[in-house]
């Protein structure tokens, strides 16, 4: 069994801006990130997903929007969903902040949860049930047909949105693409390195920005500090040794870049709610098998 990939891609076909995933009963998938905006609609009674440290328990109807870049994964008791997967440069044509594309781009702009009685009043599953339905028969026309329910679902969202008189940060024209090629060039150097004891002032020569733009334009698109975001990574890969090898604790410890073992008990605790050696023997007599 291969160990699930951080950074998550080929979503999308032949440059489509949208995909429909219906996930089976039971679904689990390990912690990822990637572009596409992430719509997760709860089919079943129950979902456990964890965004960065944030747990959210769902319930059938509710609707959990991820934005590109957060690092999620789908938990032991997460029943059925349908996910919609979607790539905003590709809706609206272009990789600029424009007047005429900012409230959609602010829209999923965070990672927002929408309870199922928002959603029933607001009779939101008939835009996705038709997306779905138009996805799975592909009927002649099926592409356009998705693209216009998708933008009616857009203009709904836009309006049941409560109002707000926050304004934007920044004064200038973002590119998302530029953000994201910053993100994985990041990231890439940290998976590459994780073992290793890098320094932040590697990271800022690798990238060639100055460590202080490293660590503010970081936490400003992942939302946790570069820092915080490496080690995270190399608890999850732990997590894996701990259930796929023989190891020691210690070497595992040492192995994924962590200077002593209290460090990474302290760690290990933090994201999973147990130390490396009760995670061991809760998981290794019944391994939990992703699915992709």
């Amino acid at each position: 069994m291969g160990e699930p990939t951080f950074l998550e891609t080929g979503h999308m076909t032949e440059g489509f801006p949208i995909r429909v995933i219906h996930t089976s009963r039971q679904f689990n998938f390990a912690s990822h990130w990637h572009e596409e905006v992430e719509m997760v609609v709860v089919r079943g009674k129950n979902a456990k997903i964890r965004v960065y440290n944030r747990l959210y328990e769902l319930e059938q109807g509710d609707i959990l929007i991820i934005k590109p870049g957060d690092v999620h994964s789908f938990l032991p008791g997460t029943d059925q969903l349908t996910i919609l997967l979607f790539r905003l440069e590709l809706i609206t044509g272009s990789f600029i902040v424009t007047e005429d594309t900012k409230e959609m781009i602010d829209l999923f702009n965070e990672t927002t949860l929408i309870p199922s009685t928002i959603c029933c009043e607001n009779n939101l599953s008939s835009y996705l049930d038709t997306l779905s339905d138009e996805s799975t028969k592909q009927q002649a026309g099926y592409r356009w047909s998705m693209i216009a329910r998708f933008y009616d679902l857009i203009v709904h969202l836009l309006r049941i949105k409560t109002p707000t008189s926050q304004t934007s940060n920044s004064g200038r024209v973002c590119s998302p693409s530029k953000k994201f090629e910053f993100i994985e060039s990041i990231c890439e150097y940290l998976e590459e390195h994780y073992a290793e004891n890098i320094k932040l002032d590697q990271v800022a020569e690798h990238i060639k920005f100055s460590k202080f733009y490293v660590c503010t334009l970081f936490k400003e698109l992942k939302g946790v500090t570069l820092m915080e975001y490496l080690n995270h990574f190399r608890i999850i890969k732990s997590e894996w040794a701990l259930l796929f090898s023989e190891d020691s604790i210690l070497d595992i410890s040492i192995r994924h870049g962590f200077n002593n073992i209290n460090s990474y008990n302290r760690l290990f605790k933090k994201y999973n709610n147990c130390t490396p050696t009760e995670f061991r023997k809760k998981h290794r007599t019944k391994i939990t098998t992703y699915e992709g």
